[in-house]
């Protein structure tokens, strides 16, 4: 039997945890109190000469488990899969770039799979937010949401979550340095920029230069993408309620 929202779900159960990590009889009480999964996607990408090609998947998976502490719900492992990277759009190396129909099927399959285990409200959450994969995802939500299973699918980003703070979204630039740091501290080494202005052309990066970044400033990052994005998250849990 599927699981289902009670009508006084309280975001606050502090029920959660990482997906690969539990047992069985740890996935179950959190799928009976929250049957929300969270999918972090992120990408294998140039993050310019300071920072992990795998970035963006560290971010989507830290905000994720983030949100999870406050929602309850599971979060499974980062996919890092991506379209329209930096590669074929200035050809930076080290960069995996995935077409968008692959993308599309996997996140249907995944949705489904899920709705499968009884989640009701699942979100695919990337740290790649060109619009070809927002729009990949969201193709794939889409279909699994065609298919009458009764849950909620859902594609969002992080820079979908910046209103009301002193943040833009970028590319290795001191936003998305910033998470890094935060997320995985000791991993980032601006030393390796060069001695002058940074720019898309020559390094990969747009937004402010991430000399600016701090780990100070990924935890205030987080604290305004959490203020924003826990009444978004309650409004989805109430429209699955009301939509089964």
């Amino acid at each position: 039997m599927c699981a289902a929202f009670s009508d006084s779900l309280d975001l606050t159960a502090n029920k959660s945890g990482r997906y690969s990590d539990l047992k069985p009889s740890e996935i179950d009480p959190i799928l009976a109190a929250t049957p929300i999964a969270y999918v972090p996607w992120g990408a294998l990408e140039w993050h310019s000469a300071h920072a992990p090609i795998g970035l963006d998947s560290t971010k989507a998976e830290g905000i994720c488990l983030a949100l999870a502490e406050k929602t309850g719900g599971v979060v499974l492992p980062a996919i890092p899969l991506a379209t329209n990277t930096i590669k074929p759009f200035k050809g930076f190396p080290h960069s995996i770039d995935i077409s968008g129909g692959l993308i599309t099927n996997l996140a249907e399959e995944i949705c489904l799979q899920l709705a499968d285990e009884g989640f009701r409200v699942i979100i695919l959450f990337t740290g790649h937010y060109p619009p070809e994969q927002i729009e990949a995802l969201k193709a794939g939500a889409t279909r699994a949401g065609e298919k009458g299973t009764g849950a909620f699918f859902k594609v969002c980003a992080d820079n979908d979550f910046l209103e009301g703070g002193a943040f833009s979204a970028d590319h290795a630039g001191a936003y998305e340095t910033s998470y890094q740091m935060y997320f995985n501290p000791g991993s980032v080494d601006c030393s390796a920029l060069p001695d002058r202005p940074v720019t898309l052309d020559d390094d990969g990066i747009t937004g402010e230069d991430p000399r600016k970044a701090s780990e100070e400033r990924g935890a205030t990052q987080l604290e305004t993408l959490l203020e924003n994005a826990l009444p978004a998250i309650a409004a989805w849990t109430n429209q699955e309620k009301r939509e089964k």
